[in-house]
């Protein structure tokens, strides 16, 4: 198995099981804007992706009001209290003992990120943090991940990203980055390409 240098993490899906809060506050948050009721299936495709994004390829007018009301229902929701998938603390202490570079890409806004790993306690872990503020593009293209190098030096070949959706995999892709897919997290497994797909948390340290 390659070894890398750096391992790069996604967070929704990935490190935490956000998806139940996310869509019930996304849902409750459109129903308010536009009186309609989602469904978790028509809005499966935003779960990865900013929020700016989701709102405007949904078609809402007010994109920037509609994500600050978003965030107020996620907080609303429980978003700081969202558990961790089995295993990734274990994980991260037997990466930070190998002295592996843990690194993060994330569609979340860095105050969301800070406030999120503050309560769960995984801000220590992480060195280097790629957030939506940080770049003009987000997931899936792959300026996420051309920053995290710049921040850090890291070659390509150095990284391994993980991530549980398509936008993650193809923004590690465009960056010519490894990727693995989670499928502890993933929706829709089988539709997905990458480098590997891991079924279990401790199958990451197959690559350190």
């Amino acid at each position: 198995m390659k070894k890398y240098k750096h391992l790069v993490f996604d967070i929704d899906g990935t490190m935490i099981d956000s998806l139940p809060v996310y869509m019930v506050s996304l849902i409750k948050t459109l129903r308010e804007i536009t009186g309609r009721e989602y469904t978790e299936e028509e809005l499966k495709f935003t779960f990865g992706i900013p929020g700016d994004a989701t709102m405007r390829q949904l078609g809402i007018s007010d994109p920037d009001a509609a994500v600050e009301r978003w965030l107020d229902n996620l907080v609303e929701a429980g978003s700081k209290d969202i558990p961790l998938f089995p295993g990734i603390w274990e994980l991260l202490e037997k990466l930070q003992e190998k002295g592996v570079h843990l690194g993060i890409v994330t569609s979340k806004m860095r105050s969301e990120y800070i406030a999120q790993f503050t309560a769960n306690g995984l801000l220590p872990f992480f060195d280097n943090v790629v957030t939506a503020d940080d770049t003009p593009k987000g997931k899936p293209d792959p300026a996420p991940m051309f920053a995290y190098m710049k921040m850090t030096g890291a070659a390509p070949e150095e990284i391994l990203f993980f991530g549980d959706t398509v936008y993650d995999m193809d923004c590690a892709r465009g960056a010519g980055v490894d990727h693995a897919l989670v499928l502890w997290g993933c929706l829709c497994p089988d539709e997905i390409e990458a480098t590997y797909k891991l079924e279990k948390v401790e199958d990451i340290l197959d690559f350190v």
